[in-house]
Parts: structure tokens; C-alpha cells; sequence
């Protein structure tokens, strides 16, 4: 016969392994955020972490890595990007991926901060380029720079942002009314 202590303990257990169990069996593989219409793995979140810190490297400022400026850049794309924009930048990123692999025999996250800058240096030489990397390449810089300049740090340390229409000064000496204007 089982008391009713007993019961209610096990219960408990039953019900809190229940809960805890999804998020220990969480695919690792999947992105940090909720992306309803980008299928996007760890590895290529990884890399567009990795891209945006080169882009906006960290110094006596945080770099893009440390304000999550490629989380930015996937929220965009994942709502305000039409569908084929979207599949053109995982096709770029793809691309991407190759292309870094030719070059150095590595990924762009294993690669060394001199061979990553090289890299995006001839990108962005190919002026005349118009395929899925450039565009994804253009697209991930532009978003980037857009997440690093809309950021709290941004506008709180760097470029200290004030609300339109400035300051009110209630208290302000006015000069003689029966003075004529110059």
C-alpha cells in the first residue's frame, strides 16, 4: 500500500523530469533564435557570428560579436526579406563556405583574422560580381553595420543619440523687447 506522501513525491519527480527532459534532449544543431522562414544550423549562425565580427571587430569598443549583430542579421532576414532574398543569401552563404574552403583548406571560423580580412577583401574587389555571394556578402555587411549603429551601446557611448526636438530650456534670459532686430 503506498501513502499518500509517497504518491505525491513521486508524482512531483514524474512531472518535473517531465518538463526538464525536452531541454536536455534540444537538437544543438538548431539556431539560438526562433527563425519562422530561414533554415539556418549552428554552424552557418557560427559563421555569420564569426563574418560580422570581422567585419566590426572588437577593440577598445565591443565588436559586432559582443551586441550580437548577427542575430540582427538573421531576424531581418528571416521578417523583412521576401523569399527568394532569402534563399539567394543561404545559397550565398553556401557559396561562402566553398569559397573560404578552396582558399585556405579550412572553414572561415577556423581561419586566422588575416586570412578572413584577405577573403572578404577580394569579395569586395569583385565589384562587377552579381552572384548569390556577393549578395550575401553585401547583404550580411550592410545588416551588420545597421545592427552595430542601431545598437544601445552605439547610441548611449559612441553617438549619443537625443530624441527630436532637443532639450527644453524653460529658463532662458530674453533680451529687451524694444530692441529692433539685426
Amino acid at each position: 500500500m503506498v501513502n499518500r506522501r509517497s504518491a505525491i513525491r513521486h508524482l512531483f519527480c514524474i512531472s518535473a523530469g517531465t518538463l526538464v527532459l525536452p531541454s536536455c534532449l534540444q537538437d544543438k544543431s538548431k539556431s539560438a533564435i526562433l527563425l519562422k522562414n530561414l533554415q539556418i544550423d549552428a554552424g552557418q549562425e557560427k559563421l555569420l557570428e564569426e563574418l560580422a565580427e570581422t567585419i566590426i571587430p572588437a577593440g577598445s569598443t565591443p565588436g559586432a560579436k559582443d551586441i550580437y549583430a548577427h542575430l540582427f542579421v538573421l531576424k531581418m532576414l528571416d521578417d523583412c526579406y521576401v523569399k527568394d532574398d532569402r534563399q539567394r543569401f543561404v545559397r550565398g552563404m553556401e557559396q561562402f563556405q566553398k569559397k573560404t574552403k578552396n582558399e585556405f583548406d579550412k572553414s572561415f571560423v577556423e581561419a586566422t583574422p588575416a586570412q578572413r580580412q584577405s577573403l572578404l577583401n577580394k569579395i569586395e574587389a569583385d565589384k562587377e560580381a552579381k552572384d548569390d555571394l556577393s549578395w550575401f556578402y553585401g547583404t550580411t555587411k550592410k545588416l551588420t553595420i545597421q545592427a552595430y549603429t542601431t545598437s544601445e551601446f552605439y547610441l548611449t557611448k559612441i553617438h549619443v543619440y537625443e530624441m527630436v526636438p532637443g532639450r527644453y530650456h524653460g529658463c532662458v534670459p530674453v533680451k529687451s523687447l524694444n530692441s529692433k532686430p539685426s
